[in-house]
């Protein structure tokens, strides 16, 4: 396989996301594919059906890049081998469907998610995980039943036994990194990883930490990133002003603090100016010049640097295993353009399940089938707006 390293893996735009959609709503899905047996979806099995035993015959419409050709069609009511429930008038009638050429076989949906991330990941690192992050292992993949080859054998021992970052793992086994991010993001799509809570996220090196330190500062500041919009944090009036757009302001939340030229915007200087009011002139204070930019609740800058700068990093004082609840949403306005940002709607099925119950981060991921990383992205974003419980 070739290294390819640059971007991220993102499953949305594979055959694997229509998966993950399809155990997100709980609705069976007939997918053909040119040159592929056709395949059931049936989350509520936690299944997948098709004529083939081996699941290689799947490979070309997992690696698929593009899904313009796949044909979808949800049949709620379907079920395997024909099986069908007909309702006439006030009656259910259970009948034999027409024969189909070959009897359907049918296989656990994690044995078609690991296989369909292994394919298409291509040695890009699944989206919201970094490879400088350590991790390891939680248990080791079922190879009795998912698809597998020697490498996978060899990575599982050596990410069970030590938590490291898969930079490092490449170092120890030799194993191509491309090949290694293919095998993390199946073990991650499955809830295996583990991110080490030894690496911890530090806000003090992000814009959150300057935002933190200079709550209530009665002055303003100004933040600037080369090649950047430029960013007024104005905490006293508690608002920001930017003409940035949402992946502008990512790259500054992201951007550690050392890369950012931040400073003071002087409006209590002793310079002085004197300027025309009506037919007087008045000696005053000269104030410094500020572009006319838009205002924002500097709440929403606080939330979004927690969620963009985490990266996968828990918070301090704070584990994996520790049971969360949402005790409320966050504000409505910020939930009103998350929805309009693609990078950012995965918070609302986290939001969903974490308002009506508690558990671990690691429970959540499972449960809502997105990747650990986001969940603790959320999870610190949530913390520290003050919107999370420990039961």
């Amino acid at each position: 396989m070739t290294q390819a390293l640059e971007g991220h893996f993102n499953p949305a735009l594979h055959f694997l996301g229509l998966v993950q959609k399809a155990i997100a709503d709980g609705i069976t899905r007939h997918c053909v594919y040119p040159g592929c047996p056709d395949i059931y979806l049936v989350p509520a099995e936690n299944a997948c059906y098709t004529a083939q035993a081996d699941i290689e015959a799947l490979h070309a419409l997992c690696l698929a890049a593009a899904l313009d050709d796949l044909s979808v069609e949800l049949i709620p009511d379907w079920r395997p081998n024909n099986d069908q429930d007909l309702r006439a008038g006030r009656m259910l009638i259970h009948r034999k469907q027409r024969t189909t050429s070959a009897e359907l076989l049918k296989r656990p949906l994690d044995e078609l998610l690991w296989y369909a991330a292994l394919c298409a990941s291509n040695g890009q690192l699944l989206q919201g995980h970094r490879a400088e992050t350590a991790v390891r292992l939680l248990s080791c993949p079922d190879f009795s039943r998912l698809y597998h080859k020697e490498q996978h054998l060899l990575l599982a021992t050596a990410m069970l036994e030590n938590s490291a970052a898969l930079t490092k793992v490449a170092e120890i086994t030799g194993i191509p990194l491309a090949q290694i991010f293919d095998f993390h993001n199946a073990c991650a799509i499955l809830g295996l990883i583990v991110i080490e809570e030894s690496d911890v996220f530090d806000p003090e090196k992000y814009l959150l930490g300057l935002i933190q330190k200079t709550e209530n500062d009665p002055q303003m500041w100004r933040c600037e990133l080369s090649g950047q919009a430029l960013l007024i944090i104005s905490p006293a009036e508690g608002k920001y002003y930017s003409d940035a757009d949402p992946a502008a302001i990512g790259r500054l939340c992201t951007a550690q603090l050392p890369e950012m030229q931040v400073s003071v915007i002087d409006n209590n200087s002793d310079e002085e100016e004197i300027v025309q009011i009506g037919r007087s002139r008045v000696r005053r204070k000269k104030a410094e010049a500020l572009p006319k930019l838009p205002e924002h609740p500097l709440s929403e800058l606080r939330f979004r640097a927690a969620l963009y700068a985490s990266q996968g990093r828990l918070l301090a004082g704070y584990t994996i295993n520790t049971p969360v609840h949402l005790n409320s949403w966050p504000d409505k306005k910020l939930l009103k353009e998350s929805a309009s940002i693609k990078t950012e709607r995965y918070i609302f099925p986290l939001a969903a399940y974490m308002a009506n119950k508690a558990a671990n981060l690691a429970e959540i991921a499972e449960a809502t089938h997105l990747p650990l990383a986001q969940v603790i992205d959320f999870h610190n974003a949530c913390a520290l707006a003050g919107l999370l419980e420990q039961p």
